[in-house]
This record gives structure tokens, C-alpha cells and sequence, in this order.
């Protein structure tokens, strides 16, 4: 696994799955979130790519990424205040998604088939 190319694929998907808050005109942590977003995509980037092996197949890697950012979804969900924040349907559904994103793209460019 190349480490670096795992880090990277996790910042470029996290930040790219954090930046739609800057159209939330009244939110006033735009750079904080933007900056948690980016984390928790390495994060979830790092936990897939060290899940995975060499022969590891396209579409259990996305599953193992979208379980990962499920998990880290639902962490921030209910820190956030879980139902009552009202955050639910941008939230986890973006989270799942940019897993199995990221899980997918480490497959095909970070993981060194032998």
C-alpha cells in the first residue's frame, strides 16, 4: 500500500464531501468543518487502505470504505445532536459514499497488485 497516495486520496475526497458547507450562508465555522471533513476522509482513507490486501476486489473495497464512513458519519451525526440536529440526510449518506469512494480509488491506485 503506498501510504502516501492512501493520504491524499483521503484529503482530496474529504475536503471534496466538506466544501458544500461553504453554501450554507449561516454557518460560522466554514473552515472548521471544511478542516474536519478533510480529516476524517484520511482517516477513513487510512482505516480502508490498511483493511485491504493486495488481492483484495473493487467492490469489497468499497464496501469496506463505505462502512468505515459510516461509522465516522454516525460518530459526528450524534455528536452533532443525532435526530434532533436535523443534519441526517446530508450527513451519513455523504459519509457512506465518499467511503466507498475512497475505498474504490485506493483499489485502483494506491494498493500494488503482485
Amino acid at each position: 500500500m503506498n501510504f502516501l497516495a492512501v493520504a491524499v486520496i483521503g484529503a482530496v475526497l474529504g475536503a471534496l464531501d466538506g466544501v458544500g458547507i461553504f453554501f450554507e450562508p449561516k454557518e460560522p465555522y466554514k473552515w472548521q468543518i471544511l478542516f474536519a471533513a478533510t480529516l476524517k476522509g484520511v482517516l477513513v482513507a487510512l482505516l480502508t487502505g490498511f483493511s485491504l490486501a493486495a488481492t483484495t476486489r473493487w467492490w469489497s473495497a468499497m464496501v469496506t470504505g463505505a462502512l468505515y464512513g459510516l461509522a465516522f458519519s454516525l460518530v459526528i451525526y450524534l455528536a452533532k445532536g443525532g435526530p434532533k440536529s436535523g443534519d441526517a440526510p446530508y450527513l451519513v449518506p455523504s459519509g457512506i459514499i465518499t467511503g466507498g469512494l475512497i475505498g474504490l480509488f485506493i483499489v485502483i491506485w494506491a494498493v500494488k497488485t503482485i
